[in-house]
């Protein structure tokens, strides 16, 4: 069920940590410690992470440290939250921003907007 990253996820996790924020070494770190579960359904996706071994814990009391819309040229924004629970990466999440379908294969990253939680700024 948990396997590694494939190339079009890592690219989706690259974009989304192309940003400073508090932390983002810990969860990069975490990340790379990490198996996935992948599930699509008709309008997102979720990557679930699963870490076996003791890792540093992400110091920040929030859920979503950082959240990334990108614009899409033929569509809405496809919307990507990355999701912390008890200090350990645990999911991201990725949705068509009016519930439309979400074709993981066409997800065009070359216009993105940050939002960073003040708390990790």
């Amino acid at each position: 069920m948990y396997r590694g990253l494939n190339i079009r996820e890592q690219e989706w996790l690259d974009k989304l940590l192309n940003i400073e924020f508090k932390g983002k070494d810990i969860l990069m770190k975490q990340i790379s410690e990490s198996k996935v579960a992948y599930e699509q359904e008709y309008a997102f996706i979720s990557l679930k992470f699963n870490i076996e071994k003791e890792v540093e814990q992400y110091p920040y009391q929030v859920r979503v440290p950082v959240e990334m819309r990108a614009y899409q040229n033929e569509s809405a924004p496809i919307v990507f939250l990355l999701h912390i629970i008890g200090g350990i990466i645990n999911e991201l999440e990725i949705i068509s921003a009016d519930s439309s379908e979400i074709k993981a294969d066409c997800i065009e990253l070359e216009n993105v907007q940050y939002e960073v939680n003040k708390v990790v700024l």
